[in-house]
């Protein structure tokens, strides 16, 4: 074996992390995670999320979210040149007692982003970035998919509720 060069280095990458709150029906969403999570498709337990999950495309054509989204794919489109993209993924969380989502990332996607519906004080964290976003009823982060991110484990008797997402290149 010839090895001809061997590299181990950090490089420096552009990324994005934009935070900001909506004004959203929290209790409506709430209700329809709750449903989800009972639904036979459900992915509780089966994802970096280590609690109650809907499925992955549950949200995909509800037209309350889809407003929602087009509001903050009005704010990308008017910031950022991403290639044509579609809405790939959308789910719901429901976070107890005990809970923690491991770190991971959303590589395969152009960007992603998750909405809270309640406050709660366990944090989404971006610690590459030293960035944490703390649910409250329509905090959002909408950020690069390479970004890991995670939340700690979940010591509150208080529920947790969100809704993630992905947006993928259309290959157009």
């Amino acid at each position: 074996m010839i090895i001809e060069k061997h590299l181990e280095k950090k490089i420096k990458l552009d990324y994005f992390f934009i935070k900001g709150r909506l004004d959203i029906n929290c209790k409506y969403f709430i209700e329809k995670i709750k449903k989800g999570c009972q639904a036979n498709d459900n992915k509780n337990y089966q994802t970096n999320v280590k609690d109650k999950m809907t499925s992955f495309n549950y949200f995909n054509s509800d037209p309350e979210f889809l407003k929602i989204l087009n509001n903050i794919i009005d704010y990308v489109d008017k910031y950022f040149d991403f290639p044509s993209y579609y809405l790939a993924d959308s789910w719901g969380v429901s976070c107890s007692y005990g809970s923690k989502t491991v770190e991971h990332n959303h590589r395969q996607s152009e960007w992603s982003g998750v909405i809270y519906l309640n406050s709660h004080d366990q944090t989404l964290d971006f610690n590459q970035i030293n960035e944490k976003l703390k649910p409250e009823p329509g905090s959002f982060a909408i950020f690069s998919p390479f970004l890991l991110h995670k939340a700690e484990t979940h010591r509150s008797k208080k529920t947790k509720y969100g809704i993630s997402f992905n947006l993928k290149d259309n290959g157009c």
